[in-house]
Formats: C-alpha cells, structure tokens, sequence
C-alpha cells in the first residue's frame, strides 16, 4: 500500500441505510447459517445439476449465470416459478435468502439511491442530464429511478443503455415501456465497452452507472476502464459502481454454482478508480449490510 493510498482513500465502510429496508440475517438465519455454509461449501463440484432440480428458480439462475436472467430472477427471490409442493417452497426459501442472494438485492437499493441522490442534486442546475449504463443488463436501477423522477422540474433526462448482449437489450427494453414522457429520451446500443468509447469520444454524461461487469474483469481492464469513464464523465459528473467481495459463500457460489468471479474489497476497487484518474477525496466507498457487495461512488 502506498503511502498516497493509505492517507487519502476514505476508509469503506458498512452502510446500514435505515430507509432502504436492506436484507439482513437475524439471529435464527446466522444460526442456520453457521451449518448451512459449511455444508454449501463442501459440495462437490457437479451438485449445482441436483440444486435445479430441488426448484425451478434455482435452475434458473444455475443456467443463466452471468447475465441479466439469473439476476432478474435473483431480484424477484424466484417467486416467477414459485410452486404449491412444500418442498420447493423449503428449498425456494434456502437458495433465495443465503448471504449471495440477499446482498444482490441489496446491491439494487444501494444503486437506485445514489443514482436518485445525484439526480436531485444536479437536476436544479443542469436542465439536460446524460446518464449512461455500461454493461446494462436490465438495467433496472436505472429504469425504476428515472420512471420514479419524471417529474423533476423541467430537467430533460437522456438515457443510454449499453450491452453486448442483444437479449438483455430486448429484455431492457421491455421493462422499460411503462416510461413514455417528452422530457425522456432512451436509447439501446449493442456494443462492447471498447467500442463504444472508441466510437464515441465527444459525448459527455453526468451519471455513468456501471454495476456487475467489473466482477470479471482483470485490474489492468478495469483501469482501462475506468480512463474512458473518466473521459466521457462531465466535470462533476459521477461514476456508481460495485464489485464482489470476499465472503464465507465464495467457494460455494464459485466451484459449486460455477458462477467464478474476480472478487475485491471497496478499497481495492477504489484503488483501481483511483489509478484510472478520480480522486480519493470525491470518493466514497462502502459495504451493503452483509459485505459480500462494494460500492463505489466517485465524482470527477
């Protein structure tokens, strides 16, 4: 650790957010959990095709690792293929609610308040605002707060969602039709991260929301990264993202599930914005309630 790095780098924090109704574990879930992880974590290799068959939700996500299906699925706690028979409810009940679960949901909130926290922000100055979602997905966080704030003053609001997956497009899309006001522009692209900020070098954004892509990504692509952030930000524009962390379900999600990821401490995924040019003293980083996500805000 250098000695910039360890004087100026906000220390993370766990972020208990009281009006966000964050997903917890109370007593009796940290008690199932001290039996319950160990044993997740010991399965062997190919049990993940016995866990799709104990319910349809599972199975869901199990085949739909890394894309916007298994996380839409995750949102939900699997209640689109909720069944009647006492066992796949049992079983619903214990895939939907260990830690990895939970916290992507949490992971949500956290996103949806910060995206809404800079609108209000920005919104009495900047009457056009430029948000961008990088590696979108369904982009809901996105979708839901600009649906929420249509009605913020006289602000124009100008989305663009970017995937390479044309499914999360249409999915995307979709999600996004109950949104239909003059003062709101959408727009889909499908490309990759590389090509959009080669083929765009001009166009400048307020808010870039990018939350669920740097899970696999090296440090070096990460900074890379985050440099056409950098450049594609507006000056006071802010950059939401998040990463992975180390948790007791890892071995379990990662040779279990067969879900690998690159996981990494707020302050790791700091370090990395920071090197790519932003700030340590416009930057905060924190732990949703049971830090198996960070989150990274930081303004430019």
């Amino acid at each position: 650790m250098t000695k910039e790095y360890a004087e100026h780098l906000p220390k993370s924090f766990v972020d208990n957010d009281p009006s966000l109704d964050l997903e917890t574990n109370n007593i009796a879930r940290k008690c199932l959990n001290f039996f319950l992880t160990p044993i997740l974590n010991n399965l062997p290799k190919g049990f993940k095709n016995k866990i799709k068959k104990t319910n349809e939700a599972a199975a869901e996500v199990i085949n739909n690792v890394t894309n916007h299906n298994a996380l839409e699925v995750l949102y939900s706690k699997g209640n689109k293929y909720s069944s009647k028979k006492l066992l796949k409810k049992f079983f619903q009940y214990v895939w939907f609610n260990v830690d990895n679960s939970k916290a992507v949901r949490n992971r949500l909130k956290f996103v949806r308040r910060e995206l809404k926290a800079h609108l209000h922000t920005i919104a009495g100055v900047d009457k056009e605002i430029n948000i961008i979602s990088i590696a979108s997905g369904s982009s809901r966080a996105v979708i839901e707060i600009v649906n929420e704030e249509r009605y913020l003053q006289d602000t124009k609001l100008s989305v663009t969602f970017l995937d390479k997956n044309p499914q999360a497009i249409e999915y995307s899309k979709r999600l996004a039709e109950s949104i239909s006001h003059p003062r709101i522009q959408l727009e889909w692209i499908n490309d990759t991260v590389g090509n959009y900020f080669r083929s765009n070098p001009t166009k400048k954004f307020d808010v870039v929301e990018i939350v669920g892509l740097l899970d696999y990504f090296t440090d070096e692509k990460v900074i890379e990264i985050f440099k056409g952030i950098y450049g594609i930000l507006q000056d006071g524009g802010v950059v939401i993202t998040a990463n992975i962390s180390h948790n007791k379900e890892e071995r379990f999600i990662t040779k279990v599930i067969d879900w690998p990821m690159i996981y990494r401490t707020p302050d790791e995924l700091a370090r990395l914005v920071h090197e790519a040019g932003f700030s340590y003293n416009t930057m905060k980083a924190f732990y949703e309630p049971l830090k198996v996500h960070g989150l990274v805000v930081a303004k430019k």
